[in-house]
């Protein structure tokens, strides 16, 4: 959090912004986060200033909660309505530039709720808020997207929960599970480590899909393993930290006469690695969204399968899907996302993947990567060769 806050008064200074306004109730702008680890209940004004001296405004009942903390310099209560405190704190900082969680384009921008603005319009004044309005997401998209040290120590963490997740699941999956059994195995190991789902709520299982049974964004079903089914699994993970892996492994469940996948699984399986390979290489500073997801889409079509239906690739940080640039294709309209700078310090959950209907063969691995000024740094064990499942004879249930 203290990274962050001198993160962002740097980006303050160099967008010209002096004060930058989170008004919130009950913790839900999600950049909260990045400027206090404070959980709050009633209506909270958190005025950052460019100077460093930063001041909290807080009902008397939340108090406690900031008392010690040291990161704002001022920290002022209200019993019943915060309106006369907000005006007083406005006009001794005097902003020429006021930031509002404002965004017209990402919900990880755009905490500041309609009435809240309106609230800060019947206070201060239409006409000299439009004077001074911007939008803070020039500060809040690089300080989420460009992740500090300790950021990334806990993206660490949670990645290597998750590849661990994964090679302890493997060791336990058989042919005769289903899809929600097999999702079972990951809720249990992570119940092990104290950690969490990061997606939906804490214990909701991973995508577990069949490739027989259809390959779509779907929770796992009843569907039962059999020989000869390829299994891919998407799994996100939360770490104490909050911070959040996002990494898909694909498995093969061998024949009794078979000790390697068929040539076609295979086939699809190489395509996706080098996919990801070559994404990975294009994946430096300067770059444009849709610059790298070219690259990785054009490994996948060059081996003749259908082009990528989805992103080859996102950003992962506090959410899985942590906002910022995209390595997503161009469409129409523009899509402001896939046209952003990558930027060192990012991390990219990369996916170039094999995707064809009809049951034949399809392929999801999924890698998390640091962006660098030097060589990009994978931070997942990388998938390099496709998992196999041990034949086994299925017994009646």
């Amino acid at each position: 959090m203290k990274e962050k806050l001198e993160a962002a008064t740097q980006l303050m200074d160099q967008e010209e912004i002096d004060t930058w306004l989170i008004l919130t109730r009950k913790g839900y702008d999600p950049s909260l986060p990045f400027v206090t680890d404070m959980d709050t209940d009633h209506l909270t004004a958190y005025f950052i200033h460019k100077s460093g001296e930063h001041v909290a405004i807080v009902s008397e009942e939340d108090y406690d909660f900031f008392k010690g903390t040291g990161v704002y310099s001022n920290v002022k209560t209200y019993s019943s309505h915060m309106d006369e405190v907000f005006v007083k704190v406005f006009n001794a900082y005097e902003p020429k530039k006021l930031a509002l969680n404002i965004s017209l384009y990402d919900h990880l921008y755009d905490g500041l709720s309609l009435g809240l603005y309106q609230w800060i319009e019947r206070l201060i004044g239409s006409e000299r808020l439009k004077e001074i309005e911007v939008s803070s997401e020039p500060i809040v998209q690089p300080l989420r997207c460009i992740k500090s040290p300790a950021e990334t120590e806990a993206v660490q963490t949670a990645v290597n929960h998750t590849t661990d997740i994964f090679e302890a699941a493997f060791e336990q999956m058989k042919v005769g599970m289903t899809e929600k059994e097999i999702g079972k195995l990951f809720v249990e190991e992570m119940k092990k480590r104290g950690v969490t789902n990061g997606l939906g709520e804490p214990f909701d299982l991973p995508l577990v899909c069949i490739v027989r049974c259809g390959l779509a964004h779907r929770k796992p079903g009843d569907h039962i393993v059999e020989p000869g089914d390829t299994v891919i699994i998407d799994f996100s993970l939360r770490a104490e930290s909050g911070y959040v892996s996002d990494i898909a492994r694909t498995c093969y469940f061998l024949n009794e006469d078979e000790d390697s996948a068929p040539q076609d699984v295979q086939a699809a399986f190489n395509a996706s690695v080098e996919a990801i390979s070559a994404s990975i290489e294009a994946l430096t500073p300067g770059k444009k969204g849709h610059e790298v997801d070219a690259v990785g889409r054009s490994v996948i079509e060059s081996h003749g399968y259908p082009t990528i239906r989805h992103s080859v690739g996102h950003q992962v940080g506090r959410a899985t899907h942590d906002g910022g640039t995209i390595l997503g294709p161009r469409k129409m309209p523009p899509r402001p996302q896939v046209e952003g700078v990558i930027q060192a310090g990012e991390i990219y959950a990369i996916e170039p993947t094999v995707i064809q209907d009809d049951g034949l063969p399809c392929i999801l691995v999924e890698e998390n990567v640091l962006v660098t000024d030097q060589e990009p740094v994978v931070l997942s064990k990388r998938q390099l060769e496709l998992v196999t499942i041990p034949y086994a004879v299925v017994k009646q249930k």
